[in-house]
């Protein structure tokens, strides 16, 4: 069995750990150890074989950092006894390739007892996200965990421990906090703090991020990231979907230092499968792209840069972009402070993260001195010129409206639930219909009155399953990350359908009850006079009724009309209506 199969108890692994810290260290110094004499202490085979393997890792990344080329054949030299641990070392194949499957509820209780797990927030190639409570301590916690092929890697094994137990040093109000970390059944998994809010990426496509929002946001994000690179740690992959929003209004970035625990640094040739790990294409810098060994704190510089371009513009910054300037309406110097975090070269960026707040500050703080665009000029010809910009309160405030509009419109698509619902159940009914219609017209075509009745009862449960499927469609249509404006208009259209289905099921069943009887076997409905003319009467006139109150929901608009639409539209419309009311009256696009 290879070493990196072999499991290494936590003491030894802590212990390992330790020692190469020490290792890389001095080569961060510039005055390298060498393996041998970090080798010289007392070890057991397996603990001697496992921190050989690492030590040699960390040693070729470093000697290719200097511009050395390290061949295997180097080290066989040194170690002839360790063939298979050089092999470990310099072999590539240690990624997990098959699909990733995250465990049920069921599962991650019997794999952490301590915790109620609640539900899966999300899940990718590489790891799956739930929401659990820490039940002695009363808190709500998030659990993440990554696939068990990482459990059979004891060279994972150590970088998850060094890497670990650095992250767990971080405390900064805008990073993800992490209270404990560990391996479990081969499952490795961190706690963390549980953020209840969005990612900034279901805020940007909501469409819904004003400018003066999204710079409200980049202060926060500068702070954590240079707060992180002071510690010497770089994220590496920076995006949206790393970005969280609370519901309170802070900002926290996830993630940190999770590609370099997965071992994903080098980036070239590995894109393909789990790039949503390794660093995400759009958002990686140059040279992380180019798989060198030149990545440092910068390429989060470069990422953010793309982030930021986002959030004001709604674009990626992909071949040959215009300045943020040239599509929204905000000053023109910000271009300056964007495009030079953009830049391809490292060297020609901002150095360091706090810059960007720094010069984003004194931009956005100097009310004199505003520069608007020629675009937005000519957009607002006639119009008067905002006179300064939104305070950061002001501007903090709306970043928290937008999480409020999520969860108004989470209420809206709820309260449709129960329409879509009866509208299934409708069209099982015109199903039924079908099947009972088609009996009688089938059974009986020599009787004429059962013949016609059951033509009709046919005719009509495909009306009723047409109107149903017509209902639903609408429903599953409703664009929830669109304006207010085009959800209401989505939501009438949906009302429409419904108010309409009443002439077709609701007001036609007065008399459509009549071929039904009949159907099932109750002819004395129809052959009888006594029967058919009372039936007649009190299906046309539950008819006229009907029609003349649908008549006046759907007449020319008044309050009159507007209430006969919400009583016949139902508790469900109605209470989809009153939350986007309540997003207009919080001004929440």
């Amino acid at each position: 069995m290879s070493v990196r199969q072999q499991k290494l108890p936590i003491a030894t692994l802590e212990r390992i750990d330790d020692l190469c810290a020490s290792f890389e260290q001095k080569w961060q110094a510039g005055d390298p150890s060498s393996i041998e004499s970090v080798l010289a202490g007392e070890f057991n085979p397996l603990e001697r074989k496992a921190l050989l393997a690492e030590l040699i890792v960390l040693e070729i990344d470093y000697r290719r950092r200097r511009g050395e080329t390290p061949a295997k054949q180097d080290y066989v030299d040194r170690f002839p006894d360790d063939a298979q641990e050089i092999q470990d070392a310099f072999a590539e194949d240690g990624q997990p390739t098959g699909a990733f499957r995250p465990p049920t509820i069921e599962r991650m209780g019997e794999l952490f007892p301590s915790l109620q797990i609640i539900e899966l927030i999300g899940a990718g190639g590489m790891g799956a996200v739930y929401k659990a409570r820490q039940e002695g301590l009363d808190r709500v916690v998030a659990i993440k965990i990554l696939p068990e092929e990482f459990g059979h890697d004891v060279k994972f094994s150590l970088r998850f421990t060094r890497e670990a137990r650095t992250l767990a040093k971080l405390n900064h109000p805008n990073i993800v906090a992490l209270y404990e970390f560990g391996n479990v059944a081969d499952t490795y998994y961190f706690l963390m703090e549980y953020i209840e809010g969005s990612t900034l990426r279901e805020v940007v496509k909501s469409g819904g991020l004003a400018p003066e929002q999204a710079l409200a946001i980049v202060p926060h994000l500068c702070d954590a990231l240079q707060y992180a690179h002071d510690q010497g740690i770089v994220h590496r992959d920076i995006k949206p979907e790393n970005i969280l929003m609370s519901i309170d209004g802070a900002i926290k970035i996830a993630d940190f230092g999770l590609a370099r625990i997965l071992g994903n640094e080098d980036q070239q040739g590995t894109l393909t499968a789990t790039h949503q790990v390794m660093g995400t294409p759009r958002y990686m810098a140059p040279e992380q792209l180019e798989g060198t060994h030149r990545v440092d704190h910068r390429a989060d510089i470069y990422s953010l840069g793309v982030v930021i371009y986002e959030m004001l513009t709604g674009e990626l910054p992909i071949g040959r972009f215009a300045a943020p300037s040239a599509k929204v309406a905000i000053d023109v110097r910000l271009d300056d402070v964007v495009l030079r975090t953009l830049e391809k070269e490292p060297q020609r960026r901002y150095q360091r993260a706090s810059e960007i707040k720094s010069d984003m500050q004194f931009i956005s703080s100097n009310d004199a001195a505003l520069a608007p665009t020629m675009v937005h000029e000519r957009a607002s010809a006639g119009s008067e010129s905002p006179t300064g910009t939104a305070t950061l309160e002001q501007q903090e405030l709306a970043g928290r409206l937008l999480l409020t509009r999520r969860q108004l419109m989470d209420r809206v698509e709820q309260s449709l639930r129960p329409l879509f619902r009866g509208q299934l159940i409708q069209i099982a009914l015109g199903v039924l219909l079908i099947l009972v219609g088609a009996q009688c017209w089938a059974r009986n075509t020599h009787i004429p009155h059962r013949l016609t009745s059951g033509i009709i009862l046919h005719v009509y449960g495909v009306l009723v399953i047409a109107q149903g499927a017509t209902v639903c469609t609408r429903i599953k249509r409703v664009d929830y990350s669109k304006p207010v404006d085009e959800i209401r208009q989505q939501l009438d259209r949906v009302r429409f359908s419904y108010l309409r289905a009443g002439v077709l099921i609701g007001f036609i069943w007065w008399l459509m009850w009549i071929p039904l009887c009949v159907a099932i076997g109750f002819d004395a409905v129809v052959v009888y006079r006594n029967s058919l003319i009372p039936s007649l009467v009190i299906g046309l006139v539950g008819l006229v009724v009907s029609v003349g109150l649908y008549w006046r929901a759907i007449g020319p608009a008044s309050d009159s009309a507007e209430a006969w639409r919400k009583a016949l539209s139902g508790e469900s419309l109605a209470a989809a209506y009153l939350a986007l009311e309540e997003i207009e009256h919080a001004q929440i696009r």
